[in-house]
């Protein structure tokens, strides 16, 4: 019933032709596991807004690009890679802002049951991998088969939403599964799995708040606004981790020791795009080609939006 209710607002701005969206006085932003409502919250930089702010909830950036690009939803955060997925499938959206990885790349990774014989990357070769089609899991996988970390055979990846997965991991249907935070902490905290490899060094390991065209052009004021909020509470969150990681498992239900493992990889300082950020982004363009994915994605810089970063 749980997650019913959060794509209730998705699903009624669908039928009813109009969403919460469309309104200038409001700004809908989509969340993902409600890590960053939790960290806004957290922060007080929720308060005396100028307007009035609605979140909807979404266990991965596949579904929330998708509500984004349905006009349900103005802003959201997303991994640089499921944000290209779905930008070089032409749906209309841009980066918007960045919020550059902590610890190089930890937040994504390939685990595995703490009983596998897989302790390596290249244990991974030939064996049964579950991720999220375009997502960053996905992502991390290609990398690693192009910089030849998992050697020949490739692996069999199996596409799978986060649940599905993790079911499928513990009952022996996958070998591994390569996934992203919070379900990384959930996995070796809570599950005692084991992190076989993750994504330092192998891949730019950004994220973006990703914005729909339409808030570009009509709620250009509001996002400026969020993004500025946003970096004051990631910048809070850097001194009150706990604090964070408290809030954090009182409002998704993540026990606690997964909320806190969570907020140590997930404080950043997000800060605006700049050219550098967007060249850093053709691996990951490239990296999609290459596995046979967005053949016909246009120009790299199309699918960033500068003037909300220039415009603070």
């Amino acid at each position: 019933m749980a997650s019913v209710r959060k794509f209730l607002p998705f699903m009624a701005a669908l039928l009813l032709g109009t969403s919460f969206a469309q309104a200038e006085d409001t700004l809908i932003v989509a969340d993902q596991k409600g890590q960053q409502k939790a960290l806004l919250e957290a922060a007080g930089q929720d308060k005396n807004l100028p307007y009035t702010l609605h979140w909807t909830e979404f266990e991965a950036a596949a579904p929330l690009l998708q509500a984004l690009a349905a006009n349900a939803v103005d802003t959201g955060i997303a991994g640089d890679g499921p944000f290209l997925f779905a930008w070089g499938a032409h749906l209309p959206i841009k980066a918007a802002f960045l919020v550059p990885p902590r610890g190089g790349g930890e937040s994504t990774a390939v685990v595995t049951t703490s009983s596998s014989p897989i302790h390596n990357a290249a244990d991974l070769s030939g064996k049964k991998i579950g991720t999220g089609k375009g997502s960053i899991g996905h992502l991390l996988l290609l990398r690693l088969i192009a910089t030849g970390a998992i050697p020949a055979p490739a692996p069999h990846i199996v596409f799978l939403a986060p649940a599905q997965a993790k079911a499928a991991l513990d009952t022996g249907q996958i070998d591994a599964w390569s996934t992203w935070e919070p379900y990384v902490s959930l996995a070796v905290v809570q599950s005692h799995a084991r992190n076989i490899v993750d994504g330092r060094n192998v891949m730019p390991n950004n994220s973006f708040f990703v914005a729909t065209n339409e808030a570009l052009a009509t709620k250009h004021a509001q996002l400026a606004d969020f993004y500025k909020r946003m970096t004051a509470a990631y910048a809070w969150g850097t001194e009150h981790q706990a604090e964070y990681a408290a809030i954090l498992a009182r409002q998704t239900g993540l026990p606690l020791p997964v909320a806190t493992a969570v907020a140590k990889r997930l404080i950043a300082s997000p800060a605006p795009l700049t050219p550098k950020v967007i060249q850093q982004e053709q691996t990951t363009l490239d990296a999609y080609r290459s596995g046979g994915f967005l053949k016909d994605a246009g120009k790299l810089e199309d699918a960033f939006d500068l003037t909300v970063s220039t415009s603070r």
